[in-house]
């Protein structure tokens, strides 16, 4: 990501837990795992963890858990809770750049992919990070108009959300399946905006 994003980032880590924040991604969690009904435990990634709040939601079906990010400053939030488990680590890494030789049952990533230059291209590249039957479940923002982050290029925005048109789109170049619903909507100054879980298989 470019670097502008990764300094509001790391400037933001210490805040960012707010209580709405925390609600939100607990709620897009649950709802996640609706969906995918976990069963047994899982080698987790969560994709641009952040602090942690969507990604250690799913620890109690985690065999491992690993959060990458770009961004030391929420690395650190997240390691700090996250300290003491044996089972659930970090790692700073840009994988639009670099690559990762590791497996996983399932993949996360929540409000992640609007900052990816080429979002299409990571689902390919974890395509071949997956297990056999392994799924990538990402949540995003339903497309918007530019106006749900109040400085897009401040805040790294690459994209004003996407469309279930687009998901299908990613979804047929990679050769897996999707699943798609809107999931959660966010009410800020008058407008809403939709957000979606695409589970590609």
């Amino acid at each position: 990501m470019i670097k502008g994003n990764i300094s509001h980032f790391n400037e933001s880590a210490s805040q960012w837990d707010s209580e709405s924040k925390i609600e939100m991604m607990r709620l897009l969690a649950k709802k996640t795992m609706n969906v995918l009904h976990l069963t047994e435990p899982l080698d987790i990634m969560d994709f641009g963890c952040g602090t942690g709040l969507y990604g250690l939601e799913f620890s109690a079906h985690a065999k491992t858990l690993l959060g990458v990010d770009t961004s030391p400053g929420m690395l650190e939030a997240f390691d700090k809770k996250t300290e003491g488990s044996s089972k659930i680590s970090s790692q700073l890494i840009d994988l639009e750049k670099e690559d990762l030789d590791l497996k996983f049952d399932l993949i996360l990533s929540s409000m992640a992919f609007h900052h990816l230059s080429q979002p299409s291209e990571m689902i390919s590249k974890m395509k071949t990070m997956l297990k056999r039957g392994g799924r990538l479940a990402i949540v995003d923002l339903d497309e918007e108009d530019g106006t749900f982050h109040p400085d897009n290029k401040g805040m790294g925005v690459k994209h004003f959300g996407f469309n279930k048109g687009q998901l299908s789109q990613w979804a047929s170049e990679a050769h897996m399946n999707l699943h798609h619903e809107i999931i959660n909507s966010i009410e800020k100054e008058g407008r809403v905006y939709r957000q979606f879980l695409a589970i590609f298989s």
